[in-house]
């Protein structure tokens, strides 16, 4: 995929892992749809940007919105979405070039995404298609079972193969795009457990789902996961087990746009 305004990484690795992606991993708790919920008294138009495979958006129904439009730059992401009848609208889109009116969109979702176009292009982007009663929702489900040594192992050794500059939420670096602005208000943030079973196979999809991973050559995938799953056998306390529970966390983030009074 040749687009300026996509990361590279993002783009290789998203397109050869669509399947997987959809497969291993995670999706979202009731109590954060319902929280989503709160946020906003029922909008009407809801943009999901950098959409994926719709993980989060076949949940949104609940809010109650007329239109969900789908923005997904991705085209093996885009097939999944075409399986998911509450959206209303598939657009092929980026986050600093979204194909809307100015003041039409009263919420702008955006899940596993935010850090790869975190910058002041988007947001300006953001502010310009927001209502001025808009609300901006970033969403990441986090690994938060790095206290146990065999998955902080594991973490740090995936991690070798990360390209340097490769934007991750985890480092918090996406939040620098909100200083020194006059788009957004101060990030809110809340954090929900989010607890999954899941099987060795699905696992190791969920590491193959990993841009970096998924952009790596086919042997090379091969290797990694032969040596993750020897990594696993090192361990007594999961050596034996056909499942086992993932802890993450869904950490939710929330800004209001800033409208001048021209607008």
């Amino acid at each position: 995929m040749a687009r300026n305004d996509v990361n590279p990484v993002a783009a290789q690795g998203f397109q050869q892992a669509a399947t997987v992606y959809e497969q291993a991993r995670p999706s979202y708790p009731d109590e954060v749809i319902d929280f989503i919920k709160s946020l906003h008294e029922k909008p009407d138009v809801i943009i999901d940007l950098g959409a994926g495979t719709g993980k989060l958006t076949r949940l949104l129904a609940p809010l109650g919105a007329r239109e969900i439009i789908a923005i997904e730059p991705v085209e093996a992401m885009r097939e999944n979405l075409k399986t998911i009848p509450i959206i209303t609208k598939i657009v092929d889109g980026t986050a600093e070039h979204i194909p809307f009116e100015d003041n039409s969109i009263d919420m702008i979702i955006s899940a596993q995404a935010f850090h790869w176009f975190a910058n002041h292009q988007a947001l300006a982007e953001f502010n310009r298609v927001l209502k001025s009663n808009g609300l901006l929702v970033l969403l990441w489900n986090i690994d938060d079972s790095s206290k146990k040594e065999w998955a902080k192992n594991i973490s740090e050794y995936i991690d070798s193969f990360r390209p340097n500059k490769t934007p991750r939420y985890k480092e918090m670096v996406w939040k620098e795009a909100f200083n020194n602005q006059n788009y957004f208000s101060p990030l809110q943030h809340k954090e929900f457990p989010n607890t999954r079973r899941i099987t060795r196979d699905l696992a190791l999809n969920r590491i193959l789902s990993t841009s970096f991973v998924a952009a790596l050559p086919p042997e090379q995938q091969k290797k990694l996961i032969d040596d993750v799953k020897k990594r696993l056998e090192n361990y007594d306390e999961i050596r034996d087990m056909k499942e086992f529970d993932m802890e993450y966390r869904t950490d939710v983030y929330w800004s209001s746009p800033l409208k001048s009074s021209s607008t």
